[in-house]
């Protein structure tokens, strides 16, 4: 009887309560799209970062993320690398030899890391290949170098060039030859764009003296899945003898600087709460003011004031979950339309993004906690808020309510 008396309240009024339903409605709205709004930056943000060089996750011997020589390198074979890629978040695996060397032409030197890569697998991971500014990108079978458009400039080297590399090999071999450089291409970031050559993993095995030998086999996944799930899934199919890192293991750095920006984010977002129950505030004085006489009247009448409260509450239940249902009707389609047509960037701040190597755009994320956490936050803070209309009705007077 008093769900439907609560019910039928709400609409001998309806453009109160049409009001009060719309308050929390564009509540809903903006929390969600904000949240989506950065969450998909942040997100963005963090895959530019590791699709610079890192990727997701990489696998190495057990150690050699702590100690960085070619003593700590894996051996590479196809059991390894079929267990890693038979995961179905796993997109792409592919081995890296890495280490430092000394690049000379003429009477200029520079240290440089030096990775032995497949070119073609890095292309998917690194999206090496869209970095070329000049010369041809190498084939996996080719030969030559890929160099950094940075470390050419410092070593005063162009196309077709040839670089003397001299460093230690595995198990302290000599290292020194001389290649061809064929491929230039430009990093957004500073660090990579002046210190970083590849040649083809076979090439690099070769100079290394180390045959079926790798330091990393980088692990690009599925967007969706987070890392750390990916990780206890392959630690799961590896044995002891390998580690499994995901990128906030590997660059911490970066780590600091997303946690720094949630936290500036979180103010903004709790800003957004404070305007928003202040609005959410207004329309319930509004509704009081306006209920005065009918409260005290029902009181005259007989009507408890538990059971008045009780009606008052549901009134504002039957009004939160209906602008929460709305609120998310709306907000869906609005955030899956601006994900698959994000913000872009035009112009100067266009070309300076690129130039970074960030993509110049501002997608909206689509996970569905962002949808359900916001919608269960505003209906906890309506709720919360709907305690005033209940203490009014218990310190109500029902010969003063009825004055006008």
């Amino acid at each position: 009887m008093l769900f439907k008396l609560a019910w039928r309240n709400l609409w001998r009024n309806k453009y109160r309560t049409l009001i009060t339903v719309g308050s929390v409605f564009f509540a809903v709205v903006f929390s969600v799209l904000l949240t989506a709004l950065q969450k998909g930056a942040m997100d963005n943000l963090v895959k530019d970062v590791v699709s610079f060089y890192s990727s997701y996750i990489q696998v190495h011997k057990k150690g050699y993320f702590d100690e960085q020589t070619l003593d700590n390198v894996l051996d590479l074979n196809d059991t390894l690398l079929a267990n890693i890629r038979a995961d179905k978040n796993v997109k792409q695996a592919s081995p890296r030899l890495e280490t430092f060397v000394l690049a000379s032409t003429g009477q200029t030197t520079e240290g440089c890391m030096m990775t032995g890569i497949v070119p073609s697998q890095e292309s998917e991971l690194i999206q090496l290949g869209k970095k070329v500014t000049g010369g041809t990108y190498l084939a996996d079978t080719g030969t030559g170098l890929i160099i950094a458009q940075g470390l050419a400039h410092k070593l005063n080297v162009k196309l077709n060039d040839t670089l003397i590399l001299l460093g230690q090999g595995y198990q302290g071999a000599t290292a020194a030859d001389r290649y061809v450089i064929k491929t230039i291409v430009t990093f957004g970031s500073p660090q990579l764009n002046d210190r970083i050559l590849f040649m083809p993993l076979k090439q690099a095995q070769d100079f290394l003296s180390a045959p079926n030998k790798a330091t990393s086999i980088v692990v690009s996944i599925d967007d969706q899945k987070p890392a750390d799930f990916v990780q206890t899934q392959l630690k799961k199919n590896l044995s002891r003898y390998y580690e499994v890192l995901t990128w906030q293991e590997m660059i911490p750095d970066v780590v600091a600087t997303v946690k720094s920006k949630e936290s500036s984010e979180m103010v903004i977002t709790l800003l957004l709460y404070l305007l928003v129950s202040f609005g959410m505030f207004a329309t319930l004085l509004m509704m009081m003011a306006e209920r005065k006489f009918e409260l005290g009247m029902l009181m005259a009448v007989g009507m408890k004031k538990a059971q008045l409260a009780f009606i008052v509450m549901l009134e504002s239940i039957f009004v939160s979950l209906v602008g929460c249902a709305l609120g998310l009707a709306a907000s869906i389609p609005m955030v899956f339309f601006w994900a698959s047509h994000p913000i872009r960037f035009a112009g100067d701040l266009k070309n300076m993004y690129e130039k970074m190597g960030f993509e110049a755009i501002i997608p909206m994320a689509t996970t569905p906690v962002i949808f359900y956490r916001q919608a269960i936050i505003i209906l906890i803070v309506s709720l919360i808020l709907s305690v005033y209309p209940l203490y009014k009705i218990f310190s109500m007077n029902a010969l003063k309510a009825m004055k006008k």
